[in-house]
């Protein structure tokens, strides 16, 4: 993949903030460059001063939501008890999800970006590490050694990805007969059951 031209300006800084903008609005299909350069007040041939193309731009979103995401993640962590650590991540994960649904679908839409870029992947790893290093602070005896604790990691990505799509479409609410609009607090109330069954020592 052709390298990135190199951020330099605040003008780079506009155009990732219009995109955002842009993506919140309509979805990754609504963004194109023209669009995010006249939101961002900039010429339309801006965005081809910092992004090789339309992926490039949506691959720099990416990975800023990925790192948004861990410092979040980081967050929790600082602030909850070793055994109480992947719960906290996992709600963090749901409530960041909810909090931003199109950005999040853009992170995992490796068709729209560059999925070999260099900075995504290196996002994308620190993110899932955090879950690793969460399941690792249980006192699961078959999330205990590196193998494991990497399985268990994808188990719980997989599950907390779910339900933020899941509660994103109402479906959570109506499966657990709740109201409409409850769809978040039943995604939270899964992680917590989730993680309270995760396999512990001397279980």
């Amino acid at each position: 993949m052709p390298a990135q031209p190199a951020p330099d300006s605040s003008a780079h800084r506009s155009l990732l903030e219009a995109a955002r903008a842009e993506l919140a609005e309509g979805g990754h299909a609504g963004v194109s460059l023209r669009a995010v350069a006249r939101r961002a007040g900039l010429s339309h041939a801006a965005p081809a001063h910092f992004f090789i193309d339309r992926a490039g731009l949506l691959t720099a979103v990416a990975t800023e939501g990925f790192r948004q995401l861990t410092e979040r993640l980081d967050q929790a962590a600082a602030a909850s008890e070793p055994s109480e650590r992947l719960a906290a991540l996992g709600r963090v994960y749901v409530d960041y999800g909810l909090e931003h649904p199109a950005l999040v679908d853009l992170m995992f839409r490796r068709t729209e970006l560059h999925p070999d870029d260099p900075e995504l992947q290196e996002a994308q790893r620190a993110s899932i590490g955090r879950l690793v290093a969460a399941v690792s602070a249980t006192e699961g005896g078959e999330a205990g050694g590196n193998e494991n604790a990497d399985r268990w990691a994808l188990v719980s990505w997989a599950l907390v990805h779910g339900l933020v799509v899941l509660a994103r479409e109402g479906v959570l609410s109506r499966a657990a007969d709740r109201p409409d609009g409850e769809s978040a607090d039943v995604a939270r109330e899964l992680v917590r059951f989730y993680t309270a069954a995760l396999p512990r020592h001397g279980g």
